[in-house]
Order: C-alpha cells, then structure tokens, then sequence
C-alpha cells in the first residue's frame, strides 16, 4: 500500500512541523511506504489562492485577524533579515533530512484537484485541519482531490474548537461521510462529530506522541543549549502573556535556573535583561531544549506534550473560557496531569515536582491504543 499523508506543515511552526514528522516516521517503522503530500498551506507565503473560498463562514473580524497575523509576523521579521534566513535554513533542512516529501510542490488548492496521486490510502494528518476558524478551505484535509477508489482515513485531526456553527456541522457531515476511519485529538472533537456523524469517533494521541523520547532524541540537536541548568518557556501567542513569564521568574528563583525563552519566529521578544532568547532554532534545536530543560512554562500545545515525553516538571497555562483549550485539556486529563493546568492570572501555584510513573504508563497505553487504531485503519475495508 501506498499512503499519502496531508497535514499542516511549512508554516514556520515547531509544533506543526514536529507532528508531521512524526506521523511519517510511524508509519515508516510499522512498514508502510508513504509520503507527505508537499501543499502549501494558507498561512504559507507561497500559497495561490485562485479563487478558493472559505469552506465555513467566519466573522469580519475573524478575517481581518486572520489576515493580519501573518503580516504582522512577516513585519517584525523584516528588521532581523539575518535570523530569519538561519531559522528557515534550519526548518528546511530537518525537512530534507528527515521527511520524505513528494518532489513536486501544491501551492493551492487547484493544484490537488490536477494532481495524479496514485495513492491507495490518503491520511488526513493531526493539528489543526479541521478548524475553519483559520479562514482557509478545509477541502484539502477532507482528501475531497482523491481519485475514486482512494480509501480516506484520518489520524488524530484536530478541530481545536469547543463548538461548531450549523454551517459548520452541515460541512463536516458531508465532507467526512466517506472516510473509512477517523480519529480525532481531542474528546470534545470526538462528542461534536459524534453528534452530526452518529457514530463514535476514536480519540488518539498528537503524533509526536507516537514517539517514544528515545525515538525523539534521533533528531535532536544541543548546540542551543546552555550550559547552566534552565527553565524553558514557550509562549506561542503574539499578544504578550506576562503571566508566563511571571511564573518561569517565579520557579527560576526558588530552583536558581537561567530562564531560556525559544522565540515564536526570528524577532526579539523583548524578555527582559534575564531571559536569554532563542530567535534561530529548527525543529531539531526545540526538540534538543526540552530534552535537557530542569522545567517548562508555556501556553503551547505541543510545548506541553514535548514536557510530558521528557518527563519534565512543567506548567501549562491557558486562558480562561477559551476556545481552544479543549486539545490541551483532553490529554492532560488523559493521562492524569491535569493539575498542571494553570488558568493566566490566576494565583501562582506552589511550586511541585510531577511524579510521572502514572503519567507515563498511561501515556503508554494510549500509545498502544493508537497504533491499533491507525493499524486497524489502514488494512480494514
């Protein structure tokens, strides 16, 4: 069998360019012959639109925040031209190294549809596919450009809402009705398309989770790495979370750690005089910082589930009411760490160490469970 997987990724994005690899990797070592289908998501500055439109409705602010956001990025990054031509350097050579792409790019939508995949199995890869707040066409992650005959599954895709419009359930009705498999991230994901699909959908992990921290310490590098032990911080929204930043100062003080910040892109994000930045990593430099950090704060996803694989003492913080905590949620409830969650703002918590052996043997059994499901999903009918 042959598999083509299509996810998000090249979107200048650790957590988005990790999963990908990730799911890749997996399906190597179980055996399969696959790829990753090189398409050029929206967010991508080589992206065509040609005349795609929105699969769901969104909010006039919802667009102009959606538009805004790369632009602002792109801004910041044009006064640190240097830094930015070494962190794609670094993101296309993980790529390169580790990943096995297809040799022609698909920088729209369109261009799917022109393509002659002669794939027998098209998997809908995990992050956030499904979530059509980002304002772009979800036609590709329903695998709607397969040829007739080509089995759809998915494994892991996220919709990262906590609700879905009517529009939106009228979509995911149609659009998934003739997927083979599915799987989703998170539980509230699984209760939503439940309700419209009328069946029940299998919860699996992240993708970087299908790796074990041996199998994620393959592609690590250390060069980034200080010397001095250090608390590590991931912050992965634009708009400043000064909570973060107070709580890591908090912990650096009663553990005497150096507070080491890995940037959202190539700009400085103005710490402070005793954070040291990180504005060049790769994939590979993320995966080496959370392997030797002593503690991590962060409001990210995948910053909390690379703490989790190392085993580190870590502290997510989430807004309160927001939509999309659910993913994070789920599986710190899962494997039961959900008393690391911390809501901004709130009181700072009394500092403790995570005694993972129940966090880890759960992670395990879910691990188990979904390689099942993605095992079962490949050769079932």
């Amino acid at each position: 069998m042959k598999i083509g997987i299509i996810t998000i990724f090249n979107v200048n994005n650790y957590g988005a360019e990790l999963q990908c690899y990730a799911l890749y990797k997996k399906l190597q070592k179980m055996g399969y012959d696959s790829e990753i289908i090189n398409y050029l998501f929206g967010i991508n500055p080589k992206h065509k639109f040609d005349g795609e439109k929105r699969t769901v409705s969104i909010s006039f602010k919802q667009i102009i925040k959606v538009k805004l956001l790369p632009i602002v990025q792109n801004l910041l990054c044009l006064f640190h031209p240097k830094n930015k031509k070494i962190r794609n350097q670094r993101f296309n050579v993980f790529h390169a190294t580790y990943n096995h792409l297809t040799t022609t790019i698909y920088p729209s939508v369109k261009s799917l549809y022109y393509a002659d995949f002669n794939y027998d199995i098209i998997c809908v890869g995990s992050d956030q596919v499904w979530n059509y707040m980002k304002g772009y066409s979800l036609e590709p992650f329903f695998a709607s450009f397969a040829r007739k005959g080509t089995k759809k599954i998915s494994y892991g895709s996220s919709i990262g809402l906590s609700s879905l419009s009517k529009e939106a359930e009228s979509v995911f009705r149609n659009a998934l009705k003739d997927f083979s498999s599915l799987s989703v991230r998170e539980q509230q994901a699984s209760v939503l398309l439940k309700k419209i699909l009328h069946k029940e959908i299998d919860v699996v992990l992240d993708p970087t989770l299908l790796l074990n921290n041996k199998e994620w310490l393959e592609v690590a590098q250390f060069g980034m790495c200080p010397p001095n032990k250090y608390i590590l911080v991931y912050i992965v929204t634009i708009k400043p979370c000064n909570y973060v930043l107070k709580l890591a100062r908090h912990i650096a003080k009663q553990r005497n750690l150096q507070i080491v910040r890995i940037c959202r892109d190539a700009y400085p994000e103005f710490s402070g005089n005793d954070v040291q930045e990180i504005m060049t990593a790769g994939p590979s430099d993320f995966v080496g910082l959370f392997s030797r950090a002593e503690f991590v704060v962060t409001n990210s996803f995948h910053g909390t589930v690379f703490s989790i694989n190392f085993s580190k003492p870590f502290y997510s913080i989430i807004k309160k009411h927001h939509s999309t905590n659910s993913r994070l949620i789920s599986i710190l409830k899962k494997l039961n760490l959900e008393n690391r969650i911390v809501p901004a703002g709130s009181p700072l918590p009394e500092i403790q160490d995570i005694d993972f052996s129940i966090p880890i043997e759960r992670l395990n059994e879910e691990r188990l469970h979904s390689v099942e499901y993605l095992r079962k999903a490949l050769v079932d009918n």
